[in-house]
């Protein structure tokens, strides 16, 4: 996660998708959101005005512009560059939302202390909690840098994994073929996992979804068919 993208249409899509499916499932109790905080060079902060331009996304129908209230809150967070107090107002948000957040991870997330950031996190694992992972870019084999979550990584956050929670990933889409891309990184995560993920994409970002009970998969995969029926741009896939 990258200051420079702070409240933009990416946002408004992944909180609105977190809401839908705390308030769908409510068998999970908490939001346990890790946002893999970025180092900024702050030459050449630019941010796009096409992505955080919500006012358009609404008219033109974007994953989550239904939700009035998180677009203007986000329009509200726009202009914020400060870490802490972004990540306080997505707090805020989901606190009004009755929906019980933990932010894990508030440092920045580097090369250097990649395997000191995950080892926090495990500090106070959760349960019953639908934990998202938010990297800058999303998921790499084995490219350790501070855009990417490993492949290891994941497999070892859903081993330690309880069987009533759920783990999301973030991921920003290659210059490649989106239908093979996400076949490809479905096919290694289940190698790495053991079980294959429920995915959502606009086309432009793709969120990968494991859950280890299948009672809550199968409820999970409804649960992101549902979302992606408000949303003509959305898709969904799972292997089972």
């Amino acid at each position: 996660m990258n200051h420079r993208y702070f409240g933009d249409t990416r946002d408004l899509f992944k909180f609105d998708l977190v809401r839908h499916i705390m308030k769908s499932l409510p068998e999970l109790e908490g939001f346990t959101f890790v946002p893999m905080l970025t180092e900024t060079n702050d030459t050449g902060n630019r941010k796009s005005a096409g992505y955080k331009d919500l006012d358009t996304a609404y008219r033109s129908g974007k994953a989550g512009s239904q939700n009035r209230e998180l677009k203007d809150h986000l329009q509200r967070l726009q202009e914020v560059t400060n870490d802490v107090e972004y990540l306080d107002g997505i707090g805020t948000y989901f606190t009004k939302e009755k929906i019980r957040i933990d932010i894990s991870g508030r440092q920045k997330f580097t090369s250097r202390n990649h395997d000191a950031y995950f080892r926090s996190i495990f500090d106070a694992f959760p349960k019953n909690s639908l934990i998202f992972l938010d990297p800058d870019t999303g998921i790499s084999d084995n490219k350790a840098d501070q855009k990417h979550v490993l492949l290891l990584d994941i497999k070892k956050i859903r081993d330690r994994m309880d069987m009533g929670s759920v783990l999301m990933i973030y991921q920003h889409f290659p210059r490649v073929n989106h239908e093979e891309y996400i076949r490809r990184l479905c096919m290694q995560l289940e190698e790495r996992t053991g079980s294959g993920p429920v995915i959502i994409t606009n086309n432009e970002i793709v969120f990968f979804l494991l859950a280890k009970n299948q009672k809550i998969k199968d409820r999970l995969r409804n649960t992101l068919e549902c979302y992606a029926d408000t949303y003509p741009a959305l898709s969904t896939f799972s292997d089972a």
